[in-house]
């Protein structure tokens, strides 16, 4: 199965997508998250005077093979819901399927694909795609992509442990001081009465002695 530079760029898309709702916070319900509005895609400072054409477009997504990039895509989105919810039902599970298949990710990306390349560097690159040299680098690109991805992943994970042992003992301190300032308060307790202050004050108890006789009258 090909893989090509445009397939690529949707796979990060779609997994970056996925990681952003994986760290959604837990108080934001789905529903919320789901009505917010899409991110806008900022367009470049210079677009090409002359852009590719639709059909330049769709001839680069031909010789590169992105047009298999939506099975693949949906596959992977299902893949990713499946294991997210086992619970779905399966006719949850269709309709869904089958929405994503009605998706159009073309007309999009050839709008992107217009923000950026000219139809002279259409013609250049559906050309360089032709040759065998472009032929090997479609064919090779995935397995660069993948292990230029964990290089730097091991690169940026090595420069952050050696940052943090540089200021581990401001480190601990913040840390000892967030976990004071966020401690749960005491839930408060039902057995302690609380104050009434509009109670009525208790009566004085009576000065007169117990061995006092009351007179009885003659």
């Amino acid at each position: 199965m090909r893989n090509t530079s445009l397939a690529l760029t949707l796979s990060c898309l779609l997994l970056a997508g996925v990681a952003f709702a994986q760290q959604t916070p837990s108080g934001t319900s789905s529903s919320t998250s789901a009505t917010q509005a899409p991110a806008k895609i900022p367009a470049p400072s210079t677009a090409p005077a002359n852009p590719l054409t639709d059909a330049q477009a769709r001839q680069m997504f031909e010789v590169t093979g992105a047009i298999e990039m939506k099975d693949q895509l949906v596959h992977g989105m299902m893949n990713y819901l499946h294991s997210s919810m086992p619970f779905l039902p399966k006719d949850v599970s269709d309709d869904l399927e089958q929405s994503f298949q009605k998706l159009d990710l073309e007309t999009p990306i050839i709008a992107i694909y217009k923000q950026h390349i000219s139809t002279e560097d259409a013609d250049s690159i559906i050309l360089f795609y032709k040759t065998p040299a472009g032929k090997h680098l479609i064919k090779a690109m995935p397995e660069i992509l993948q292990q230029s991805q964990q290089a730097g992943v091991q690169m940026f994970r090595k420069a952050a442990q050696d940052g943090i042992e540089r200021h581990r003992p401001e480190v601990e301190a913040a840390a000892k001081q967030y976990q004071q300032d966020h401690a749960p308060k005491p839930a408060p307790s039902l057995s302690t009465p609380s104050p009434t202050p509009n109670a009525t004050p208790a009566a004085k108890p009576s000065t007169t002695s117990p061995n006092s006789a009351t007179p009885q009258p003659h």
